[in-house]
């Protein structure tokens, strides 16, 4: 009984850890997947890219992110030469982030909530 009682909180520590891991391993693979699924996506539709098209491409990788929850995402062109918006040769960046709380009460006492974050570039194809 003794020894039980020694080992099963460090068990339970080490169990709940591993799931913590888990759900932070998930959650930055969904945000990089969101994230480049978005800049692939945003490439083909960034024709016109105004505050509408920015809107549409953040919708649509917030969309993605619906297993994820308190996921922010900004979209953004950045034009090589000195065309205005997003025109074919210019770099369309889809950032995805979202902080995770910690379900191990000594754990998210220790780390605090995770800010996770996933950027992605793609060049337009217009």
């Amino acid at each position: 009984m003794v020894e039980l009682a020694l080992v099963l909180p460090i068990f339970f520590l080490l169990v709940f850890g591993l799931i913590d891991l888990g759900r932070a391993v998930f959650v930055y693979n969904s945000l990089a997947e969101a994230s480049r699924e978005g800049a692939r996506w945003g490439s083909v539709q960034a024709r016109a890219f105004n505050d509408t098209t920015r809107d549409t491409i953040e919708v649509y990788v917030e969309d993605l992110l619906l297993s994820v929850d308190s996921a922010t995402v900004n979209a953004d062109c950045t034009p090589r030469g000195l065309s205005s918006g997003c025109t074919a040769l210019d770099v369309l960046v889809v950032h995805a982030e979202a902080d995770l709380e910690m379900i191990t009460p000594i754990l998210g006492g220790i780390i605090g909530p995770l800010h996770l974050e996933a950027r992605a570039e793609v060049v337009v194809n217009n």
